[in-house]
């Protein structure tokens, strides 16, 4: 095996490496998107402060199978009080899973016991010795690898909201709920109209709407992106992310990145602009998102989940549910302590459910 770190039967694979992810993830019958090497490289070089991909492999000679994990590295010395804690932490990282969903991969789940317990022993042995003081883990609820590896600890954080492609338009519509039904009607009596687009005109437009959302919830910048990325993603990488916008009067008015493999396609990013809210924009764009993806014979969409409010609408396009689980892992615990109790002295309330507690001013 080659990479950057390598020992019995393990290596980390920088970005750059890119075609050893290749010939790991291809052998993969069920990974998606969000474990996909061109997404992780892509999305890794969008956030602020930068973030680096990563994927760790175990591939040992005597077990079956193995396991496949990328994540993002997060530089500790970017923490904003870093000078006032006495670790050194230019040569400490945290890492995540991917955005939305990751977490480690087997190979062959059916015989995966003893090759995820070596997983499980042997990521954490190289965490603490490359630095990473913690891992917050967001698993895949279609993959359902959280099931997999019961060594991380994994706990139920929400339900996701899946909706099956496979029987048809009509079951599709059927499996609504009555008052979406009702809201998509009421915007079909517009002259709304949706179409999927590569335009870098629509592409300009959306990530106007989507900037001002964000603005207008605050949000933290995390949830900001340039918008070379959103031209990045959708016009260098068909195959793996697709737009759609909804216009009036021949103006952009919402839009809907989804992000997918040939299966199954994902809610990544979608705004509107609240102007047209009462028209019921955001119904008619979730349902044609949904058709658009039946009609190019997709088996699922996954509108995962979210806040209270965000979940109720969500679930409103099916019945269904899944479970979404995280992990939360402590590599370096003497290292942790002492950048918490920075944070406390940098006036920073780490005591709440936040993992990593000094980054709860930030976002995972």
């Amino acid at each position: 095996m080659n990479g950057d770190a390598t020992g019995d039967g393990w290596a980390v694979y920088s970005a750059e490496e890119i075609d050893s992810w290749a010939k790991y993830f291809d052998r993969l019958d069920d990974a998606g998107a969000y474990h996909a090497p061109a997404y992780l490289r892509t999305l890794a070089g969008n956030f602020e402060p930068p973030e680096e991909a990563e994927l760790f492999v175990l591939d040992p000679d005597d077990l079956n199978g193995f396991v496949y994990y990328p994540y993002l590295t997060r530089p500790l010395a970017a923490l904003p009080f870093a000078e006032e804690t006495n670790a050194e932490l230019k040569s400490y990282r945290d890492i995540v899973s991917s955005w939305y969903y990751g977490g480690p991969i087997a190979s062959v789940p059916e015989a995966a016991t003893d090759l995820a317990g070596r997983f499980v022993e042997q990521f954490g042995e190289t965490c603490a010795q490359r630095g990473i003081v913690t891992e917050f883990v967001r698993f895949d609820p279609n993959l359902k690898n959280h099931a997999c590896f019961p060594g991380i600890e994994p706990t139920f954080n929400r339900e996701t909201v899946p909706v099956d492609l496979t029987g048809g338009a009509d079951a599709i519509w059927d499996g609504y709920e009555d008052r979406n039904r009702r809201a998509i009607n009421q915007a079909r009596e517009t002259t709304l109209e949706v179409e999927a687009t590569r335009d870098r005109s629509d592409v300009d437009a959306f990530h106007s709407i989507y900037t001002d959302a964000m603005d207008a919830k605050d949000a933290h910048a995390h949830y900001r992106f340039d918008a070379a990325y959103f031209h990045e993603l959708v016009e260098d990488y068909p195959e793996l992310a697709s737009l759609l916008v909804v216009r009036y009067e021949d103006e952009v008015v919402g839009g809907f990145i989804a992000v997918h493999d040939d299966r199954t396609a994902h809610h990544f990013l979608s705004a509107s602009i609240p102007d047209y809210w009462d028209m019921r924009v955001n119904n008619l764009l979730y349902h044609e998102v949904v058709m658009h993806f039946h009609d190019r014979g997709f088996t699922m969409f996954d509108f995962q989940g979210g806040r209270p409010g965000v979940f109720k609408f969500k679930k409103g396009f099916s019945p269904r549910r899944r479970e979404f689980f995280v992990a939360k892992r402590t590599h370096m615990p003497a290292v942790y302590e002492q950048i918490v109790e920075a944070a406390n002295r940098a006036g920073i309330d780490t005591d709440t459910d936040y993992f990593p507690a000094y980054r709860v001013e930030q976002s995972n």
